[in-house]
């Protein structure tokens, strides 16, 4: 493992780059498709990608019973239900809303972990950082509307919930740190996607649905880009910089959002959206924090504040072939 350069900084900010702009494609995909055909679709498409990639690197596949019944569940409550939930809201949110929604995932993952896990336990600066990713939150969506009474709460509360389930399937992860990164991710969608086809065709019949050119192209960008091409970046930026590097990316994905939604879609972020990103970046940094202890080794640090470091970790055995 190598100091980040230039290279690395650069790929950080592709993947930023495409993990902030998905909320746009989504939204723009929604006011063609249901939320369902979104999902499904890019799923679908993501899936094939990373299977020609898994054939490419010749990746092995999950290997024993818990490997697998782990990659169901990471698809399950990590791929499957949050694709859906955040189409879902974005129906009715902002595209830059939803990027700052999104954006309190490994917060939420710091408080699960504290719970479910014996080496990742809550420190002072991850309580602060909770803290102010739940005032950063409250912020967003407005006081009156954690009574119900806002319009917009339900589709918020689902894009809310898609992060929730993203930290929970980080955590189920961790079985998935020695098994092949490509080939276990290519599985993790696939059953993601035979999940949803099933209710997509019974329930939306999309061949009923009218062809729309953006709305397809932005489906298929979702599945290239911040889905498949996406989890290619991080293998190759985890074996050369480690997993805490793609820490940063949690700075970067909700500003790129907001700017994104901005440019494409001239949605023009409310004060009140503007200081909920700055006070939950705020949070993310202090989760950071490490207050009179020794900080850590790179990789545990990484691995435990990232939240899809340990689906994405290359094993020992794998990491010399990352670089052929």
């Amino acid at each position: 493992m190598t100091r980040p350069g230039i290279r690395e900084y650069a790929l950080l900010l592709i993947l930023a780059l495409m993990w902030g702009s998905s909320f746009t494609f989504i939204k723009i995909s929604v006011h063609a498709y249901s939320p369902l055909v979104v999902a499904a679709g890019r799923l679908t498409f993501a899936a094939l990608v990373l299977w020609c990639f898994a054939l490419i690197r010749k990746s092995d596949m999950p290997k024993g019973r818990r490997a697998w019944v782990s990659t169901f569940l990471v698809a399950l409550v990590g791929n499957a239900i949050p694709f859906f939930l955040i189409s879902y809201g974005e129906t009715r949110v902002d595209a830059g809303l939803a990027a700052i929604l999104m954006s309190t995932v490994p917060l939420t993952t710091v408080v699960l972990a504290h719970f479910f896990t014996h080496d990742e336990k809550l420190s002072l600066g991850k309580v602060i950082g909770v803290v102010l990713g739940t005032i950063g939150v409250i912020v967003l969506v407005g006081p009156e509307t954690l009574s119900g009474l806002g319009g917009e709460f339900l589709f918020q509360l689902a894009i809310l919930v898609a992060a929730v389930g993203y930290a929970i399937s980080s955590l189920v992860a961790r079985n998935l740190r020695d098994q092949p990164r490509i080939g276990s991710t290519a599985v993790i969608l696939t059953f993601a996607a035979a999940m949803l086809i099933p209710f997509t065709l019974i329930l939306d019949r999309p061949w009923t649905m009218d062809w729309h050119l953006e709305g397809a192209l932005s489906i298929l960008y979702l599945g290239m880009f911040p889905t498949g091409i996406a989890m290619f970046l991080i293998l190759q930026l985890i074996a050369v910089a480690g997993a805490s590097f793609l820490v940063f990316n949690n700075y970067l994905v909700p500003a790129v959002g907001v700017v994104i939604s901005f440019i494409v879609l001239g949605e023009v972020p409310q004060p009140n959206a503007l200081v909920a990103l700055a006070v939950i970046l705020a949070g993310i940094a202090a989760s950071q924090m490490r207050f009179k202890r020794k900080s850590v080794a790179l990789d545990a640090n990484g691995a435990k504040n990232d939240p899809i470091a340990p689906v994405m970790e290359v094993p020992h055995g794998e990491k010399s072939k990352s670089h052929q």
